[in-house]
């Protein structure tokens, strides 16, 4: 089984659901349950069961309430990039500023990010004598894999190179 490192795939088939992107339903028919990667990233349980009685259960439940009052209960992301970006901003807890997410991600994506390189907080200090414990608890909950996952989505949906800094 491929899950979580792949995320389901999940068609409404009783057609209920509007099929389009105001209703968070892809072009191939597939619901837009969550932002794969954020929820890897912040979800205390990522196991199965949790994705039924959490991001799935709220995409339906919300649907239901969009159906009867025309307003989201959860809130909503953008659709394409511009949510990608949100939820990776939340998931790493800084601003969204693409530049910054991208950073982020690339010295998340080392099995230890290196020490000598700029801290992304800007101060013009290298990692090892700024925010040193902060990368270590943000690189606890994003592992280099996921971080990489995140990293190669964002820079194939806008063809940037993978290997770029800051």
């Amino acid at each position: 089984m491929t899950y979580p490192r792949v995320e389901p795939r999940v068609f409404e088939t009783g057609g209920r659901v509007t099929r389009d992107l105001d209703h968070h339903i892809n072009g191939e028919g597939d619901c837009c349950v969550t932002v794969w990667e954020n929820w890897l990233a912040t979800a205390d349980n990522t196991g199965f069961a949790a994705y039924l009685a959490g991001p799935l259960r709220e995409y339906f439940l919300g649907q239901f309430w969009f159906e009867k009052t025309g307003s989201w209960p959860f809130g909503e992301r953008a659709h394409g990039m511009a949510g990608m970006e949100e939820a990776y901003a939340d998931a790493l807890g800084i601003a969204n500023r693409r530049k910054d997410i991208l950073y982020y991600l690339r010295l998340l994506r080392q099995p230890w990010p290196k020490g000598h390189w700029p801290c992304p907080c800007g101060s013009g200090r290298r990692v090892g004598n700024c925010h040193t414990e902060e990368l270590w608890s943000l690189h606890r909950r994003i592992s280099p894999s996921l971080a990489r996952a995140m990293l190669v989505r964002l820079q194939l949906r806008k063809g940037e190179p993978l290997h770029s800094r800051r």
